[in-house]
């Protein structure tokens, strides 16, 4: 299971909720100050998962408006960028003269560095995205354009994006704690490529690309799971076998080929990392979703010309 933070109003008297939200919002994004609208009735939570160098919130609440101020340091502040998904309500947002309203289906970026007002006058339901800046601009400088611009969830490759968060918060409880940093490597990369395409600087994805890129998502986030096959796919994505096998055809391996080199790269990767040690190389083999050891070696063997019990020992 991938490790979770749930911070929730319920914790608090009903009379003490709107002060302990802002304490809540600060504790997850940094030195903002947080208002509500009044309502005496006000509730929010927000659930936090940590991907690698991703950090990924739920935030469900009652309407508020939170805003930062210049000169004001905190969590978030070391260079993030900041990504909101609308799954509920409206809101508006607002940095450097620019004002973008977001409805459900969309989304936008911003820059946690500058000042900005996020007013979400209706209850929302959001999901916060905290991006490391050098991952998403490096080499790319133009994409600063697109910050603050409400960008679609509804095709090409802000589609499949939009699709692994949801799919990441979705299956977060029954994803092995290991594989976290492998699925938010997944989706920083798809991040970038939409604001890519969005920008021009990448032609819009084609169906085959796209389609490509949502399987990377579903292994990287069922890996683990050694009823992870062909069929299985098909049915996670309400695709045809057909349509899955042409989306690699022209990638030099076949997407069965593909299935096996992942379980086998996660495996290696898990192999040699310190922080994995204390794992014996069953637990490694089972959590790579292979389901035979003497398969697993003889894969491991084939593909990297020793055992997985050398391959260990050569890189302590």
């Amino acid at each position: 299971m991938i490790p979770s933070t749930l911070l929730s109003t319920d914790a608090a008297p009903a009379h003490e909720r709107v002060g302990y939200w802002g304490d809540l919002v600060q504790r997850s994004f940094g030195r903002l100050r947080s208002r509500t609208y009044g309502d005496e009735r006000f509730r929010g939570e927000i659930r936090r998962f940590q991907l690698g160098e991703l950090r990924l919130c739920r935030l469900d609440a009652s309407r508020h408006r939170v805003e930062r101020t210049s000169g004001t340091a905190g969590l978030s502040d070391p260079g993030d960028l900041k990504m909101v998904v609308q799954r509920k309500g409206c809101s508006l947002f607002e940095q450097d003269g620019r004002r973008t309203w977001l409805a459900p289906g969309s989304w936008s970026v911003y820059d946690t560095t500058k000042s900005y007002t996020v007013s979400n006058p209706q209850d929302v339901l959001q999901y916060v995205l905290l991006l490391p800046r050098a991952r998403i601009l490096n080499g790319a400088e133009g994409l600063r354009e697109l910050l603050v611009r409400p960008l679609s969830g509804a095709h090409g490759m802000g589609r499949v994006a939009c699709e692994s968060i949801e799919r990441a918060l979705e299956g977060a409880g029954g994803s092995g704690h290991w594989l976290a940093p492998e699925l938010g490597e997944i989706i920083l990369r798809q991040i970038r490529l939409a604001l890519l395409e969005q920008s021009g600087a990448l032609a819009p994805a084609r169906a085959r690309d796209a389609l490509r890129e949502r399987v990377t998502a579903v292994v990287g986030q069922h890996l683990q799971d050694p009823g992870l096959d062909i069929d299985a796919i098909t049915v996670e994505l309400g695709c045809s076998k057909r349509s899955l096998h042409k989306a690699f055809e022209d990638q030099g391996a076949s997407l069965h080929r593909f299935l096996w080199l992942s379980r086998l790269e996660l495996a290696r990767r898990q192999l040699e990392d310190p922080r994995h040690a204390g794992r014996s190389i069953t637990s490694i083999l089972l959590g790579a979703g292979f389901s035979s050891a003497a398969h697993f070696s003889r894969k491991f063997r084939q593909h990297y010309g020793i055992s997985p019990r050398d391959w260990r020992a050569r890189r302590r």
